[in-house]
């Protein structure tokens, strides 16, 4: 059809196709006339429709935090010329209502005091206001929000390393992973507070480190809970570390009073690295190697050895022998 179109058209004289399209242009023109007119027209009456408006929720009730989720947006019915309609179309995002929840008294749902309710057909002169005069409110749905409340908690807890790194096999830690601050405050939602006793850092990993280590760390983030800072200062200080050989006797632990135990060999041999700034500190007495009695049972004749007191300084040890022979005899 469109190729026999095209073929009577190509047989038309060059003068009747000129007449032709001056015809179609001016059908055109006034087609679009007419269409203007008509828009202009409809655009200038009244109409009655439900559109989708943005709401923030801000004034909670006094040491409260909302929880749960809210409405982002009302659905409004409102009564507008076709100008005022159009024009919102277009802009897309308005400018949100503003929803001061404390200015309002709030319905309990039984006798839970945390959840509460309002009808919205309350909240329609706020609503009103904060719209453009030419939108008139007519409806607001839904018919009620819902509303869930906690009360809201604040207190300090320390922070904690869960960084990832390796040192350098000459070097050691010159003391534990310093953060600056070394705590923070958590505020929100008392039964989510409840449950935090640490805040971990971010799970980075620095490497190997072969020097002191000096830089910024996120702290990780916890949903509905707000930190008082979001970062911490970080400070790792290494220090090349010295090797020590010392023994340290075997006690038992657990004896009757009628018993005496004897080991064999009597003590454990102690292999510890140190730093060399802890080097003065370290006081072997401290140590304490143990077996005890009650592990002793028919046919046994080896007790574990136990190494405690261990400085918290002291980077890596080990010890041997980790059991020994025992004889007991009576007093």
């Amino acid at each position: 059809m469109e190729n026999g179109f095209i073929k009577r058209w190509t047989r038309l004289p060059v003068g009747d196709r000129s007449e032709l399209r001056n015809k179609l242009l001016m059908f055109s023109f006034f087609l679009l006339i007419a269409i203007i007119i008509w828009l202009l027209n409809a655009m200038g009456k009244n109409y009655s429709t439900v559109i989708d408006y943005p709401v923030t929720y801000t004034d909670m009730p006094d040491q409260n935090v909302l929880v749960g989720e809210m409405p982002e947006q009302l659905k409004l019915r409102v009564d507008a010329h076709g100008y005022a309609l159009l024009r919102y179309k277009l802009i897309g995002k308005p400018q949100p209502i503003v929803f001061k929840v404390s200015s309002f008294a709030m319905n309990r749902i039984g006798n839970d005091s945390t959840r509460t309710y309002i009808l919205t057909r309350y909240i329609r002169e706020q609503v009103s206001r904060q719209l453009p005069p030419e939108l008139q409110l007519l409806e607001i749905k839904p018919d009620s929000l819902l509303f869930h409340f906690a009360r809201l908690k604040s207190k300090s807890v320390p922070v904690k390393s869960t960084l990832r790194f390796t040192v350098d096999k000459q070097f050691t830690i010159k003391d534990d992973i310093i953060f600056i601050p070394d705590s923070v405050k958590v505020s929100g939602p008392d039964y989510i507070i409840d449950t935090i006793s640490r805040i971990r850092t971010r799970n980075e990993d620095l490497g190997l480190l072969s020097r002191s280590y000096k830089g910024s760390i996120r702290l990780e983030k916890i949903e509905n809970v707000d930190l008082s800072t979001s970062r911490v200062d970080c400070r790792i200080e290494l220090e090349r570390f010295t090797e020590l050989q010392f023994y340290v006797p075997i006690k038992a632990l657990n004896v009757p009073d009628s018993i005496i135990v004897q080991t064999f060999p009597s003590a454990v041999r102690v292999t510890c690295n140190v730093g060399l700034s802890q080097y003065d500190r370290l006081d072997r007495n401290i140590f304490s190697a143990t077996v005890d009695y009650s592990e002793i049972s028919e046919g046994k004749n080896t007790l574990t050895v136990h190494l405690k007191n261990v400085p918290v300084y002291v980077r890596s040890f080990n010890y041997t022998p980790g059991t020994v022979e025992f004889l007991l005899t009576e007093k």
